[in-house]
C-alpha cells in the first residue's frame, strides 16, 4: 500500500507545477480623465466650445488634486480657448457691420438703394448688401 503525500509537500517526488502568475494590477484612475477626454472632444466644435473649457478646467482640478497629469485636459483647454478667442475676434468684426447694415435699411426704407459702392436691398424682415468693386 502506498501512502499519500499532499500536494507541494517537498518530501513528494512527484514535480509541482510553477505557481500561478500574479495578476496585473489595473491601470491607476486619474480623477477627471473621462471629463477631461469629453472635454477634450467637445473643444472641436464651436458651438461647444464653452462647454469643453469648463469640463477640462474641472478635470485638470481633479487631476490636479491628485496629485495626477492629465493630457486631454490641458489640450482641451488650449484648443476650447483658442476657439473661444477666435468666435469674439469674429464676434467683435461681425456684429458692427450688421449693426451699421441693418440701420442703414432702416434709414433708407423698403428697396434697393446705392450708397457709394454698396447696393443695399431692403424688406421689412431682412436686408442684403453687396459691395462693387
Amino acid at each position: 500500500m502506498t501512502s499519500l503525500t499532499p500536494l507541494g509537500d517537498p518530501s513528494s517526488s512527484t514535480p509541482v507545477g510553477p505557481p500561478p502568475p500574479a495578476l496585473k494590477q489595473p491601470a491607476p484612475v486619474v480623477p477627471g480623465r473621462i471629463l477631461g477626454i469629453v472635454g477634450f472632444a467637445l473643444s472641436f466644435f464651436a458651438v461647444l466650445n464653452l462647454a469643453g473649457l469648463v469640463l477640462c478646467i474641472i478635470a485638470l482640478v481633479r487631476s490636479k488634486r491628485a496629485d495626477s497629469g492629465n493630457g486631454f485636459a490641458l489640450a482641451g483647454i488650449i484648443i476650447a480657448s483658442i476657439g473661444i478667442a477666435i468666435a469674439v475676434l469674429i464676434a467683435a468684426l461681425t456684429i458692427p457691420m450688421l449693426v451699421d447694415a441693418a440701420l442703414t435699411c432702416q434709414r433708407l426704407g423698403e428697396g434697393v438703394h446705392q450708397v457709394g459702392n454698396a447696393t443695399y436691398t431692403c424688406t421689412p424682415t431682412s436686408f442684403r448688401v453687396f459691395h462693387s468693386m
